[in-house]
């Protein structure tokens, strides 16, 4: 039931609101609105200030990239042409005028006590004019460009105009700050990179690192073209050396053949003295003979006992004479047969053990007074289609080797060869000496060319090393050397029936 008042009859007012109360109530509603209004304008200002971040990295990143982009056209033209150094300066130039905001920019280079101008970028004709004029500059002169290469360090000056550092170019282009960067190369200054403005004012520090990093890529190109040009020359150099060394081998070889065909010669042409020596005297004694036997004629004193002893003496003589003739044909034969072939190297169709004989029959000849014996086995029909020449030239090399180096101080000895066939398309030489051996060191380098262990008795060093190139480039073969201190050698060939063309060639 609700109350009424007394005198009106009216609702009673709830008991705790008074006026007091009333004017109160709206302070609390405009705190809410103002704190409201600053709370809104706090957030505007928050992202207002996070958008001008997000636009400032954005232009770093764009500018980070910019930069990038540049230096990676730097690189890749230093890659592309490492000895052209005009199209790496001309790029340099024009991106640091591009990214440093520049009216002008230029590569010099020093060159003994000069500086050089070498690329720019944005001169005029009047600029251009005026460098002509003072480049080649002396390093010793108070030119900003010459200051910053001969004191190796960064010139920066904000206005020429003020620190007096102005030059016929600043007259013609006007710029007024400038920024120079020493190319340096293990601390040496090889030349330098400079920007200018119009505006009197500092280059960022950005732009000047990126300055530093353009000035780091023109020392590696240069770096480059001189290490290629070096590394060119070089590679020419030895290239000649090469050529030489060759040519000497090649006269060498030429002359290590003659000799051991010389020995051979001398040592065909003593043994050819004997049967030659022997007929001529045989012959001489049977002139004497006839000479008597004519002087009993004449006189006619001539019994049947003398006529038949005359004759009998005659036939002797003949046969003996006869005899040493042919072993001096046979001999010189043989000579004829491996001269011939060596000094002609035709490819041609004969048998391995007829070669192998006739080769060998010449050294025994020539091997006699070195007391050292050649004994052979050859099988039959080892029929070939190669080179019997090169091939009696590794025969006497391998001979003529042993005789110097498996027998020192003329000890005796023998040498044994064989001769057969290696499965159905080659033949297999086997040549063993009971000599004294090499020891490992030597037998690592007994087919290098030019080593011996004889050189202070004359020995080239190049007798097996022919053997080796004979063997695998014109035979087509292969070779293969077992030895050791007190075990003798023993090498073995294997090659191809049918030579190799190609290698021939």
């Amino acid at each position: 039931m609700t109350r009424r008042s007394r005198a009106g009859g009216g609702t009673e007012k709830p008991p705790g609101r008074t006026a007091a109360t009333r004017k109160r109530s709206p302070a609390p509603k405009a705190a809410r609105v103002s704190r409201a209004v600053k709370s809104r304008s706090a957030k505007a200002e928050a992202e207002s200030a996070a958008q001008g971040e997000i636009a400032r990295l954005a232009l770093e990143l764009h500018e980070a990239r910019e930069r990038q982009a540049a230096t990676s056209q730097v690189l890749s033209l230093i890659a592309d042409a490492p000895t052209d150094l005009a199209p790496v300066f001309d790029r340099i130039v024009k991106n640091a005028a591009r990214l440093c905001q520049s009216v002008l920019s230029a590569v010099y280079r020093r060159e003994g006590d000069h500086v050089h101008l070498v690329a720019h970028d944005q001169f005029s004709a009047e600029s251009v004019a005026a460098v002509r004029r003072a480049y080649p500059a002396p390093l010793a002169s108070k030119n900003l460009i010459s200051v910053a290469i001969r004191e190796r360090r960064v010139v920066h000056e904000p206005d020429v105009l003020v620190s007096g550092g102005y030059s016929e170019l600043q007259k013609t282009s006007g710029y007024r700050s400038i920024l120079i960067v020493p190319m340096l190369r293990d601390d040496v200054a090889i030349g330098a990179i400079a920007v200018m403005r119009l505006e009197p004012q500092l280059f960022p520090k950005a732009q000047v690192e990126l300055l530093r990093t353009f000035a780091g890529q023109a020392v590696i190109a240069i770096e480059n073209t001189r290490l290629f040009t070096e590394l060119q020359e070089r590679t020419r150099q030895l290239s000649q050396s090469l050529d030489d060394l060759r040519a000497a081998q090649g006269s060498l070889v030429q002359t290590e053949k003659l000799a051991a065909l010389g020995r051979l010669v001398a040592g065909v042409a003593h043994e050819i003295n004997t049967p030659v020596g022997t007929s001529l005297t045989v012959a001489s004694a049977l002139i004497d003979k006839a000479k008597r036997f004519e002087a009993d004629i004449a006189k006619g004193d001539v019994r049947r006992s003398a006529l038949a002893e005359f004759i009998a003496a005659s036939r002797e003589a003949a046969s003996q004479i006869m005899f040493n003739l042919g072993n001096a044909v046979e001999l010189i034969q043989s000579f004829k047969q491996v001269a011939a072939d060596r000094n002609v190297s035709d490819r041609r169709r004969f048998d391995l053990g007829e070669v192998t004989e006739q080769v060998v029959r010449g050294l025994r000849f020539g091997l006699r007074h070195q007391n050292v014996t050649v004994t052979v086995d050859c099988a039959a029909d080892l029929a070939m289609n190669s080179y019997p020449g090169p091939y009696g030239q590794v025969l006497t090399n391998l001979a003529l080797n042993s005789a110097a180096h498996a027998f020192p101080d003329g000890a005796g000895g023998s040498v044994h060869i064989v001769a057969q066939a290696s499965g159905r398309h080659h033949v297999e030489v086997l040549f063993s000496d009971d000599g004294c051996g090499m020891s490992p060191e030597v037998r690592r380098q007994v087919f290098d060319p030019f080593f011996t262990t004889r050189r202070d008795q004359g020995n080239t060093g190049l007798g097996l090393h022919i053997v080796h190139n004979i063997v695998t480039n014109r035979l087509g073969g292969r070779i293969h050397l077992e030895t050791g201190p007190g075990m003798g050698t023993k090498i073995q060939i294997v090659m191809p029936r049918e030579a190799p063309r190609e290698l021939a060639e």
